[in-house]
């Protein structure tokens, strides 16, 4: 049965509350569960330390690597301050350079990435800045977005509804038209990369919102680390346009607890609930 989890005010909550919901299912899965932050990036970092030891005893991923492969934020620099209509130049250029110089430093190291197996067909990251995401080269959709967004802001429009994703190939065609494109509509895998399916990108009265859509959530070994990645995107966005931070949604369409795993979801969820 479909699921609508109550809205969170940390991604710690959401998580562990997807979880538990998940690990009481038959099997340890459910289909269209959803989960919502309020304040995307806001966490509890008790939670997390304890995810990352029992996924670091069994040779599990962090939740920081997960995270990195939707935003790399080691990679960013800020400039502590948001674009704006009304920003003198040398500022717009000293927004941009940060923009850009995360690009060109990503691409740079795709190469490397690449190497590794579960990367071969590019990462999240590098299908939003270079699609569809093995090489340079390809369509920057962040950047396009970003102007996009700024766009309305500087015609005093804060609302738009067309940022939404297509699960058409929109990313292939020089329009710049809505979405972020991260899953190939040829691709007719039924499971392994990407899961994470469309991100969706709503503008309301200057807030921008976003939707992320899975085909199969792992909530284990990569939803934790999913939420910290998405949370970051959306405030990288935010600072490069302006708008305010909403909420992050994300539906799984499959999810699943990994009742199996090494890391002992059924333990990992009684000793994590009396934290919170």
């Amino acid at each position: 049965m479909s699921e609508l989890l109550e809205a969170t005010k940390t991604l710690s909550e959401a998580w562990l509350q997807a979880l538990t919901h998940t690990a009481s299912q038959r099997k340890g899965r459910c289909v269209h569960l959803v989960m919502t932050v309020e304040n995307p990036g806001s966490e509890d970092e008790a939670v997390r330390d304890v995810l990352d030891l029992a996924l670091n005893e069994v040779g599990g991923q962090s939740v920081e690597t997960v995270a990195g492969t939707i935003f790399p934020n080691s990679l960013y620099q800020s400039p502590g301050f948001s674009w704006s209509p009304d920003l003198d130049e040398q500022a717009v250029r000293e927004l941009d350079a940060a923009a850009h110089n995360l690009y060109e430093r990503y691409v740079g190291m795709l190469p490397v990435l690449r190497r590794v197996r579960a990367n071969n067909r590019g990462t999240y990251f590098s299908r939003m800045i270079t699609w569809p995401g093995k090489e340079a080269g390809g369509t920057n959709q962040l950047d396009l977005r970003i102007s996009r967004i700024r766009n309305e802001f500087a015609r005093s429009l804060r609302t738009n509804n067309t940022l939404d994703i297509d699960v058409g190939a929109d990313a292939l065609i020089s329009e710049p038209v809505a979405g972020v494109q991260v899953y190939a509509p040829s691709d007719q895998r039924t499971r392994g990369f990407p899961c994470l399916v469309h991100i969706d990108l709503t503008l309301v009265n200057g807030t921008l919102h976003c939707l992320a859509v899975y085909r199969h959530q792992y909530l284990i070994t990569k939803a934790y680390g999913n939420l910290v990645g998405l949370s970051r995107l959306m405030h990288f966005l935010c600072e490069q346009t302006g708008a305010d931070c909403g909420e992050l949604v994300v539906h799984a369409t499959l999810a699943d607890a990994e009742p199996k795993h090494r890391a002992r979801p059924q333990e990992l969820v009684r000793s994590l609930g009396a934290l919170l």
